[in-house]
């Protein structure tokens, strides 16, 4: 053998002894240590599985959180068997403590472990929680479980469930889901619930029957979600918002002086999260001397490979603070999470956008009534009878490739003096001076404007809930409509804008008249016909 092969054949050895000994080295080593470990604290909180719908509660020193499990595979939809309990004393380190109840524990339940929330009351720990009721009941609802420790084990408090689809009459079919029950000082206990309709009811000291009528909260942009609290006073409304709107849900707020409000829209506490078309908030004030917002994503990879997704979600927390008005700074989304030391914001939040000013020749009312069942008064023409029923379509200048006027046709049926135009609309972010909107009534046999200049009439809009937008035309130089003559009514804005939505029919309601997007037909999802809900007032009765 040459030297030069001898040379070759000892570092062959060595570079095997090499690999050898880095290859022993990683069989001995703790899996942890192979690839560099999450900060304690950092994004994403909880690690085991992918969970979702976190739900804190704190109990003296310790926080528990109560998450769904998602074990769905590949793009199927959500597969959620059970609910998990994780406890801290530091929000940092977490012990999985595994399920504490299954659905078919209801007896009267099918599956489905959907957003549930634990709350203390009496000495006892109460899980609301939804599920998919069996065949007696259709779609979602709301069972009620209790337990004398926070971990369980947790048994049906009822026998029935406490809220069904019969409970919430609506055009809505899984209306009953993602329950928040509050406590407040004085033992009273309210309980929030709904997609995309928000229901509010106080429930019984026993706090397992509701205590009263079920009231109808309009907040804008509301969608599922909710998350009730008070700080200092101040009662406190966080939900998943915008996914109505036809965008990923972000979380939005509102503020009121009680829990049956009045409600002060706030705005958006956060955007859209990532690899999740949902995000579902929790909220922890004053642990420890700072307070916590918690939500989900589906950013986690579980070592196995199953990488988070829309249905397989993972729980993640973020500092949260509050300025001298109590009012919430909005929040980031990092991956450092909590791992990090707190740094307050100083000063004020910034307040909302001016909505801009609307033509002197009309008065704007908002929000005369949430979700209306009828329209107030005489209407001299209306194109539907019963809103909230028969138009629960939100459409905006973003619905389907997008467009800058919503228009419905119409024909009076005898003359009218115009006084007042009403529309079943709400939500959107509402005008700025980038985001203007401007109201249209054209003549369409003679192809005038009759509002404003002949360029109709520039409207200001702030957000609010589903609801009656109306525009007085007491100021304006009189218009008078002729039976038989067809009109359409129309609002412009920008392509994509997030501005304002009007509330659609599923079919055609109104025979007379179409609704339509930049002149194209509005479709439902059927591909029938569909309308805007609108009213329209005489001079005398406006």
């Amino acid at each position: 053998m040459s030297p030069s092969g001898a040379q070759a054949v000892r570092r062959s050895s060595h570079l095997t002894w090499v690999a050898r000994s880095a290859l022993l080295l990683c069989i001995a080593m703790p899996a942890s240590l192979l690839a560099a470990e999450p900060s304690s604290g950092a994004n994403p909180v909880l690690r085991d599985v992918h969970t979702a719908d976190p739900a804190p509660l704190i109990v003296g020193d310790t926080a528990y959180l109560y998450v769904g499990h998602d074990e769905a595979k590949g793009d199927d939809f959500f597969l959620m068997k059970e609910w998990l309990a994780y406890s801290s004393k530091d929000l940092r380190h977490w012990t999985a403590h595994g399920a504490i109840m299954k659905p078919t524990d209801f007896k009267w339940a099918a599956g489905s472990a959907w957003a549930a929330q634990v709350v203390r009351h009496g000495g006892h720990y109460y899980l609301y929680a939804t599920v998919q009721h069996d065949d007696t009941q259709p779609g979602m609802s709301i069972g009620v479980a209790v337990a004398d420790n926070p971990l369980g084990p947790f048994k049906d408090a009822r026998g029935s469930a406490l809220i069904t689809d019969a409970t919430t009459p609506s055009p809505y079919g899984w209306n009953d889901i993602d329950p928040t029950v509050f406590v407040d000082d004085d033992g009273t206990a309210w309980l929030a619930w709904g997609n995309p309709v928000l229901y509010l009811a106080r429930l019984k000291p026993n706090m397992t029957e509701l205590d009263g009528p079920i009231e109808k909260i309009a907040l804008p942009n509301y969608t599922e979600g909710p998350w009730l609290s008070k700080r200092n006073g101040m009662y406190y409304l966080t939900y998943a918002s915008m996914a109505h709107q036809n965008v990923w849900e972000h979380l939005s707020y509102a503020t009121a002086p009680s829990p049956r409000g009045p409600w002060t829209y706030e705005g958006e506490l956060t955007g859209q999260t990532r690899n999740s078309y949902t995000i579902h908030p929790g909220i922890i004030d004053d642990f420890k001397g700072q307070s916590y917002l918690v939500y989900h994503n589906g950013g986690l990879t579980l070592p196995e490979g199953e990488s988070g997704a829309g249905n397989r979600r993972s729980v993640t927390m973020e500092y949260l603070y509050y300025d001298a008005d109590g009012r919430m700074w909005p929040v980031t989304q990092t991956e450092t999470g909590i791992s990090a030391p707190p740094h307050p914001p100083a000063g004020q939040v910034p307040a909302p956008a001016d909505p801009g000013r609307s033509d002197t020749r009309v008065a704007i009312q908002q929000f005369a009534q949430g979700y209306p069942e009828t329209w107030p008064g005489r209407p001299a023409l209306a194109s539907v009878t019963r809103p909230f029923d028969q138009a629960p379509e939100p459409v905006g200048f973003n619905f389907g490739g997008g467009a800058s006027r919503l228009a419905q046709t119409f024909v009076p049926r005898a003359d009218i003096a115009l006084g007042r135009i009403s529309l079943y609309a709400g939500d959107g972010h509402g005008t700025d001076a980038a985001h203007s909107l401007r109201l249209s009534l054209r003549d369409v046999e003679a192809g005038t404007e009759l509002l404003g200049d002949g360029e109709g009439l520039a409207i200001a809009y702030r957000p609010q809930g589903a609801g009656l937008l109306s525009f007085d035309f007491g100021a304006h130089p009189p218009v008078v409509l002729q039976a038989g003559r067809r009109y359409a009514l129309a609002l412009l804005g920008f392509k994509e804008a997030l501005t304002l939505y009007l509330r659609a029919s599923r079919g055609d309601v109104y025979s007379e008249g179409e609704a339509s997007l930049d002149d194209k037909p509005l479709k439902d999802s059927q591909g029938q016909p569909a309308d805007f809900a609108f009213a329209l007032y005489t001079r005398e009765a406006r």
